[in-house]
Formats: C-alpha cells, structure tokens, sequence
C-alpha cells in the first residue's frame, strides 16, 4: 500500500496542475457528452447529470486501471529484473492508486448529488461492496491482459480499441430498459434469442457484461434507491462470485505466466 501511494505521488511529480489531472479528463468528458446527449436522452432519465456523471467515472477507473495493469510490466522492467518478489504485487498497487482517483471521483458526485437534493440514504451501507466488486472485475480483466503483455506487444494498442468500443456497449449516457430482476431478464433474453443476429448480440451485451451491471447496481445504490429500491441480497451474492470469478481467474493466469517474464523483456 505504501509503495502504491509512492508511485501515486510520483505519477505526478514535476507537474503543474499535479492530481488534478486525474480529474480534468473525466470533467471534460462529462461536459461534453452531457451537452451533446441532453437533447436526446435527458427527458428520459432523471438526474441525468448525476447519472451520466456516475456512469463516466465507473467506466474511467475500469479503463485506468486495466490499462495500468497492461502497462505496469514494461514499466516496472528494472525492478521485475533485477528483484525477487510477488509480481502479482505490482497489480495491486495499480489497483489501490487508481481506487485513490475513484474515491475522488465519489466524492465529487456525493457533492453535486446534495446540490440536485439526492440526500444519501442507507443504501450507501452498500457502497464497500460496490468498491469491491468494481475493484475485482477490473483488476480480474487487467491481470490477464497484464500476464500477455510482454509476449504480445501488440495488447496495449489492441486493448485501447476495446475499450473504445466497450464505451459505446455499455449504457454510460443512454438507458438500457430492464424488466423485473435481472436473472429473469436474462432468461428471458436467452429464451427469445432465436437466430443469433448482430443485433440480438448486441443488445445482450449492453445489458449483461459485468461493467453494465455494476452501473446498474451503483445507481440503484447512490441514485434512485427511494424509487427503484436497492438490488437483492440474491443479486448482490451472485455479481459478487462472478467478480470474485473474474478476479482469481485473473490471479491465476498472472502466476501462472509470471516465471517467463524476464525473458520476455
């Protein structure tokens, strides 16, 4: 942890605006996109900055942090060479810096949310365990990409395209319609599937991959847990072992790659 907060420092030592570079790209992001979408979509979504704003952040810290994790071997080249330690350490310190950027993220939206009189409720009894899950699927995807990275150089450009398209296929500034709980729109989805056409695919995937769901749960939590109530102990148990799925799967891969990384360098 502590060497995780030295490389957080570091990141932006010798700058001038420093941390709060972290926090202008989301800003701008956000601005952007609320000016050109609001039109289209905000009738239709109530507090639709919070939710647009809430949605970005999710998305920006799984981009960051998968991205830190494919990156981290060609960074940290001298100290993987030269030093006997758990290279799995490295992942975690990409985890634990990009979560300090996320809590300011969360703090941000829990200021403009008392400005739009979206009062926090005991549903935020429920947000360390969104942090979790949120920490573990990314974490859990940057890991497998982080145990390629050094053989396939091509994965830091390849993966910077997925997630341009993942942006787009996941319901960040747009709403994805959901009848009743999840799993029985899931099996309503998989017994209407019929031919699998593009479309069909498609719309599957915008609404059951793991960062869809995450942002589905995160607003019920922080956003609209008077309306839309907070997600079943049934459903919270479930995405939990699918992260925790991910997460060691991701585990896995890493331990079982990290013996050729020297030579891969």
């Amino acid at each position: 942890m502590i060497v995780g907060w030295h490389d957080f420092v570091l990141k932006y030592h010798g700058s001038v605006l420093g941390y709060l570079w972290s926090l202008i790209g989301p800003v701008v992001k956000f601005i952007v996109i609320y000016y050109v979408t609001r039109p289209f979509v905000s009738q239709g979504i109530h507090h639709y900055p919070l939710y647009l704003f809430l949605g970005i952040i999710i998305f920006e810290h799984f981009a960051n942090t998968t991205t830190g994790c494919v990156v981290m071997l060609q960074q940290k080249q001298g100290i993987v060479s030269k030093i006997a330690f758990p290279r799995i350490l490295l992942v975690f310190m990409v985890g634990w810096t990009n979560l300090i950027v996320f809590l300011t993220y969360l703090l941000i939206f829990v200021a403009f949310s008392l400005l739009f009189d979206v009062l926090p409720g005991w549903s935020y009894l429920l947000l360390p365990l969104l942090l979790v899950q949120m920490t573990l699927i990314a974490l859990g995807v940057g890991t497998i990409l982080s145990a390629y990275s050094l053989k396939y150089r091509d994965i830091e450009h390849l993966w910077s395209l997925v997630l341009y398209v993942l942006f787009w296929l996941t319901p960040i500034f747009y709403q994805h319609p959901s009848e009743g709980p999840m799993w029985q729109s899931f099996l309503k989805f998989v017994d209407e599937f019929g031919y699998p056409t593009l479309t069909r695919i498609f719309d599957g995937f915008v609404q059951f991959q793991p960062l869809s769901l995450l942002m589905l749960d995160a607003r019920r939590i922080l956003l609209y847990s008077d309306t839309s109530g907070v997600p079943s102990l049934e459903h919270l148990l479930a995405f939990t072992i699918i992260c925790v799925a991910i997460f060691f799967y991701g585990i896995r891969i890493f331990r079982k790659r990290s013996p050729y990384f020297i030579e891969e360098y």
